[in-house]
């Protein structure tokens, strides 16, 4: 019995030895995130107008340390070389796939790109931005082997001179669902889709919406209030390009300038829905700021016209359904003028000279970027 014993103990010894290495072995792997977790993600890219610039674009994406990637490119209709380019690079490289569509506009591209997208993540890239080429590599890491349904990474700007500026350098890293979905509420954390690597779950059902501009500003609320965990990590991988005088970041036309805001009213309106359900406390704060540009886009379209009639008529109902928000008395004074029709005269001079004033601007900045670009 005693020998019986003693043999019995030993089996147990090896047998938790053997569970104990089993299980170091395991956490290797699972931490390292290198062998065990390699999940494909699909880099969606809108493409019109940058044959100056796309080329930077797909080649930060070959130049990728992570192999397992797709690049979906979406030619929206570009009536330059864009759409060749994209085919060249796609006849080379197996996991390039090209989507040619009449223009419909970048939120249309991207659901075009979303509906094709093969894999567990998407990573939304412009045409006229680059990557650094440890990006989709870094990023999937901070995913901690996909616990987080967003990874939200810093970003610089490339300014028209060639300098690089960081811009998410004073970001505090953090993991506090609750806490990113209020900096996303508020805006103070950017609501810029691009840079950031989601689960493709979160879009189902949902998309970008059609006929808007500064589309992000009204689907972050949504994604973010879907996502169950997410994390912020300062460091830049994403690099915006302002060197590109087709892009609405550096002024536009004034046709988008007046759109913008328009787009933003419905932005922030979004964001005031998102915000009654979750933090109510900021649904008044949000639609401050919908009132703010639905006054801004109004009062800018008088004598320009750019706003059709029936989008005139929503910015007033909009207006005349939130009358009981408090405004400065400024706006309070203006969007009482809009809902009762007072002083259109004054507001046509006034969005006259705001068109001639932007203009000559937008002019001067073009012509600065041009000489900068050319150099």
């Amino acid at each position: 019995e005693t020998l019986f014993l003693i043999y019995f103990i030993k089996v147990l010894f090896i047998y938790e030895k053997l569970l104990q290495h089993r299980k170091s072995l395991f956490h290797v792997n699972y931490h390292k995130g290198n062998s065990m977790y390699k999940p494909l993600i699909s880099v969606i890219v809108p493409v019109y107008k940058v044959e100056k610039h796309i080329h930077r674009c797909i080649e930060s994406v070959l130049k990728q340390t992570y192999a397992n990637w797709e690049l979906i490119l979406v030619d929206d209709g570009s009536p330059d070389s864009c759409g060749r380019i994209c085919d060249a690079y796609a006849a080379r490289y197996d996991n390039i796939l090209v989507i040619h569509q009449e223009n419909q506009g970048l939120s249309a591209a991207r659901n075009a790109g979303l509906d094709r997208a093969g894999g567990e993540w998407v990573y939304f890239l412009d045409s006229d931005d680059f990557i650094r080429e440890d990006t989709l590599e870094k990023i999937e890491l901070f995913s901690k082997n996909g616990f987080y349904d967003i990874v939200v990474a810093g970003y610089s700007v490339l300014t028209a001179d060639g300098k690089l500026v960081p811009c998410s350098s004073h970001w505090k890293e953090m993991d506090d669902i609750s806490e990113i979905r209020k900096k996303i509420l508020l805006d103070n954390l950017s609501n810029i889709s691009c840079g950031k690597l989601y689960k493709k779950k979160l879009w189902d059902n949902f998309r970008f919406p059609v006929g808007l501009l500064n589309e992000d500003l009204y689907t972050c609320p949504e994604i973010f209030s879907r996502a169950q965990s997410a994390c912020i990590h300062a460091e830049s991988f994403y690099y915006y390009c302002h060197q590109n005088v087709n892009s609405l970041t550096n002024g536009g036309s004034f046709k988008n300038c007046i759109l913008s805001k328009y787009s933003r009213m419905w932005g922030w309106e979004e964001h005031a829905r998102v915000a009654s359900k979750l933090v109510p406390a900021f649904e008044r704060e949000c639609r401050q700021k919908a009132i703010a540009y639905a006054i801004k886009a109004y009062m800018l379209n008088q004598g320009n016209g750019i706003l059709s009639p029936k989008q005139e008529a929503e910015v007033k109902t909009y207006l005349s359904l939130h009358k009981e928000i408090p405004l400065s008395d400024k706006k309070e004074w203006q969007r009482t003028c809009i809902i009762e029709n007072k002083y259109k005269g004054f507001m046509c001079i006034v969005g006259r000279l705001y068109r001639i004033v932007f203009n000559m601007r937008n002019k001067i900045r073009s012509r600065k970027i041009n000489r900068h670009v050319q150099k």
